[in-house]
């Protein structure tokens, strides 16, 4: 009669289930009997595999300072593995810790493609390749240009991210300390859109399509169109939301064609690009984004409402106390409800446009074939407009967390932006409008 084989989940449970009767005892009368019924094997062998196994433990506790002969659900699941087991899986020829030593020496700029990390390391493309994908003992990460911060640049992002603190909070004994709700801020900033970009990805049916061909006159002079953009906080008014979307708005005005040429006949509406100097500036403020935030601001009649204009530091913008802007609110009786306010120097992380919603707004766009300035204005414009709210609202918790980790750093941007499952955090309604602040900041409060 053939041997049967004891394969290694059914060699860790028997091996549970009797030290879970026997404990650190000798394991009781009857008990290898009523293990080997569970599993259809003989008395014999759910012995031969305790006692196995419990040495394979105190070997490992002694070599290593573990208890896992006391606590054998947390050992490592190779610990149960037969012999058999072992030898289907063959001896490694790279010693995997020796692999990961050798690994840390090589310079990361020659780990960016799989050749050039295998030519380095002396070893197959293939086997590189095998410990990544199946092994996991290699992972890929992305590494992105970040501004270089100078010592008042840190300094200012990190009072930037204190300001933001609730003060009602931080001597409360009954909450925890708490980011402001920051529904009187709106984000404004200014993007270019490209008709096309220069590598696109296509998912094709193998040999039978070819990817489409793709033209420009020259790569550096790609149709392209200015936005500005502002937004604010998404909230929930009277059981109705407001998705916070203030406006987008193209620089430039359209024309009509004077003549014929090879590509419009005499006629055709074009677009024409302006310069964005401080004066064009002016005139988007004070007619488009202004305007705006009066008609779609929730309850901006109110006195109690105010509305702080988040802007960066462009030398062709307002500075929060520029007299000419102030004396344009006070002509419109609006000195007392918007103010400006500047970002820190080199921090696109702390402006909901950069964050995150001008590179998904892109995305969703280039998923069209607009052909001209016109057709890109009308299609950034929808996606502006068909753009989820319940995404909007994710990036100002995405916000917070990185003012969290701002303050983690003391004000550095080495950070990444951390990930905190909001789309199932939302999906069980458990998504906060202000997130918890670290437990480091209480020192730079004092």
């Amino acid at each position: 009669m053939e041997k049967k084989v004891v394969k290694t989940n059914d060699r860790r449970g028997c091996f549970l289930c009797v030290h879970t009767m026997a404990g650190s005892d000798t394991p009781p009368r009857g008990c290898f009997s009523v293990v080997a019924s569970v599993y259809n094997v003989s008395r014999q062998t759910v012995a031969r595999h305790y006692k196995e196994i419990r040495s394979i433990l105190e070997k490992h506790d002694t070599d290593n300072g573990t208890d896992y002969i006391n606590n054998p659900a947390a050992a490592p699941h190779s610990l149960f593995a037969n012999k058999v087991a072992m030898r289907r899986g063959g001896k490694c020829k790279w010693n995997r810790e020796q692999v990961k030593a050798q690994a840390k020496l090589i310079p990361f700029s020659q780990r960016r493609k799989i050749r050039h990390f295998a030519e380095a390391m002396n070893m197959p493309p293939t086997t590189i390749h095998y410990l990544l994908k199946k092994e996991k003992l290699f992972f890929r990460a992305t590494s992105a240009l970040k501004p270089k911060l100078t010592p008042t640049n840190m300094h200012l992002r990190m009072l930037h991210a204190l300001e933001r603190i609730d003060r009602r909070t931080i001597n409360s004994r009954t909450q925890p300390m708490t980011y402001v709700e920051q529904l009187d801020e709106a984000h404004i900033d200014k993007k270019w859109f490209f008709l096309c970009r220069d590598n696109e990805n296509y998912v094709l049916v193998s040999n039978e399509e070819e990817p489409p061909k793709r033209y420009v006159k020259h790569k550096s002079h790609v149709t392209k169109v200015m936005f500005v953009c502002a937004l604010a906080k998404p909230r929930r008014i009277n059981d109705v939301w407001w998705d916070g979307k203030i406006g987008i708005w193209p620089v430039g005005k359209e024309n009509v064609a004077q003549r014929d040429s090879v590509n419009r006949a005499a006629g055709t509406v074009e677009w024409e690009a302006e310069n964005i100097d401080q004066a064009k500036c002016k005139c988007l403020l004070l007619n488009d984004v202004i305007p705006a935030i009066v008609n779609k601001w929730p309850n901006f009649e109110r006195e109690t409402t105010k509305a702080c204009i988040q802007q960066d530091g462009a030398k062709s913008h307002f500075k929060p106390m520029d007299e000419d802007f102030n004396e344009e609110m006070e002509a419109l009786g609006l000195d007392d409800k918007i103010k400006l306010c500047a970002q820190p120097a080199n921090s696109p992380d702390l402006n909901i446009n950069d964050l995150g919603f001008f590179a998904s707004l892109q995305s969703r766009y280039h998923c069209t074939c607009p052909r001209n300035e016109l057709e890109l204005i009308t299609m950034v414009q929808n996606s502006y407009d068909d753009y989820p709210i319940s995404k909007l609202n994710r990036l100002w918790v995405t916000l917070q967390s990185c003012l969290n980790e701002i303050i983690k750093s003391v004000g550095d941007n080495k950070h990444s932006i951390p990930h905190m499952n909001k789309a199932k955090l939302e999906r069980e309604n458990k998504l906060p409008r202000r997130l918890e602040v670290v437990p480091i900041a209480r020192d730079y409060l004092e």
